[in-house]
């Protein structure tokens, strides 16, 4: 352990004021016994029994900021030398202190949290667990809502890590009733805390797999309108709509949702916004954007990352109407592809929606083709080009019917009248999804 980590809690022991009146002998006296103790720190045993001397004599003279001093330090001494059973005595003591209020409560609260930043980066889950829990069993009932609150927090997010979803669900809805007034409405000043819980309750739901508890969630972060949580939670909670809204096929909401998700990743600076740069050009496929994801300045940054470049080529494809490119990619490149579950599970879609684009503008000029040829054109087989041309039929997007007995395409003739409506139709379509991709993107 370094001086400096030493010296991080102790900054204020400098902010020396110099007055008239400047101490007693006495309190000069355990002062200069406290800092040559630190300068002993190196031996273990030494400097432990001088701070334990220190803090004897300030129990006789009156507990204060001397004994509560020397009492961090025999923490760290023991923490450092892995004595952790000696940590958690020493800690109950600092924390009677607390307690019984003899040191300034913003102080208190300063050293607590600089204790429990050390304890979690130093030790395994399970002694930090303990750590947290006597500390909320001192700050439950205390004036110290934000202590307890950023204590809490830490506790779940180790209760997630072990999977311990009973204890972390009682925990959650705890912090989630203390963001509530007595009618159970949300506190506007509390909208941050709020998304916060609810995002470890979205990562608890994920993990189990309950999908109606997930939009549920999601949903109630969405009604928060006044908060100003970390970039990398708002990157969590997007991304968890944009894989809600994939689920239910709404493929352009999933877009901007996954957008969004990338946007505040990229802010954050975490490897997370690779992934959910991913899931933005899967989703741009599948709701047959016009507008291309990389177009945007904070994408186009990572549009030659190794880890995505397999899907930006499938893009290329994709824009292209490129089949045999597209399949190729996809064979070629299938277990980079499919290595992310979630993406996996929506390749036959793009697939699916990506044959139906091609074959739509392959059947527009006949008046009659064989079904065949445009099985040859998209290559695939004669069953799924015949149903690709159904659901192309029953959306309206091919005014056709099918002679199923000689295998052909019978295109339907149009007056000038209504060709002309649908193809203002059509424009209209695409130009309000046009305006919605790119919403998405410069929003």
């Amino acid at each position: 352990m370094s001086d400096e980590d030493f010296m991080l809690e102790d900054e204020e022991d400098f902010g020396f004021e110099y007055e008239e009146d400047e101490g007693s002998e006495e309190e000069n006296g355990i002062e200069n016994k406290y800092y040559n103790a630190k300068a002993h720190r190196e031996d273990y045993a030494t400097a432990k029994a001088e701070f334990e001397q220190i803090v004897a004599e300030d129990q006789q003279t009156g507990p204060g900021d001397w004994g509560f001093k020397a009492t961090k330090q025999i923490i760290k001494l023991c923490l450092r030398e892995r004595k952790l059973d000696e940590v958690l005595e020493f800690y109950d003591k600092m924390l009677d202190f607390v307690r019984n209020s003899l040191v300034a409560r913003n102080y208190a609260e300063k050293s607590i949290n600089n204790m429990l930043e050390r304890v979690s980066s130093n030790t395994e889950d399970a002694f930090s667990r303990e750590f947290y829990q006597r500390t909320l069993n001192v700050l439950k009932g205390s004036s110290s809502d934000r202590l307890w609150l950023r204590t809490s927090l830490r506790l779940a997010n180790i209760l997630l890590g072990q999977k311990e979803y009973t204890e972390l669900e009682e925990l959650l809805t705890e912090l989630r009733r203390s963001c509530e007034d007595s009618s159970g409405n949300l506190i506007m000043e509390r909208g941050t805390q709020l998304l916060e819980v609810n995002s470890i309750f979205l990562h608890m739901y994920e993990e189990q797999g309950n999908t109606k508890k997930l939009k549920e969630t999601y949903l109630q972060c969405e009604a928060v309108t006044s908060a100003v949580p970390h970039p990398r939670i708002m990157g969590y909670i997007y991304k968890c709509g944009g894989k809600i809204h994939m689920s239910e096929h709404n493929w352009a909401k999933a877009q901007t949702c996954f957008f969004e998700a990338f946007r505040h990743y990229n802010e954050a600076g975490t490897d997370d916004r690779v992934s959910a740069l991913k899931y933005v050009l899967l989703a741009s496929m599948l709701s047959e954007s016009e507008v291309n994801p990389l177009s945007s300045p904070e994408a186009k940054a990572h549009e030659n990352d190794p880890t995505i470049k397999a899907i930006t080529k499938l893009v290329s494809a994709y824009e292209k109407r490129d089949v045999q490119a597209f399949e190729e990619i996809s064979s070629s490149n299938e277990s980079v592809i499919t290595e992310d579950p979630f993406i996996a599970d929506y390749i036959a879609d793009l697939r699916r929606i990506f044959l139906i684009q091609v074959l739509e503008g392959i059947a527009i000029p006949y008046t009659r083709v064989r079904i065949e040829a445009l099985a040859n054109r998209i290559c695939t087989s004669v069953p799924e080009t015949e149903q690709l041309l159904i659901s192309l039929i029953l959306d309206r997007r091919l005014n056709a019917s099918i002679d199923q007995e000689n295998g052909v395409l019978l295109m339907q003739q149009e007056t000038t009248d209504v060709s002309q409506y649908k193809s203002l139709d059509s424009w209209a379509v695409k130009l309000t999804a046009l305006m919605q991709s790119s919403y998405g993107i410069i929003g």
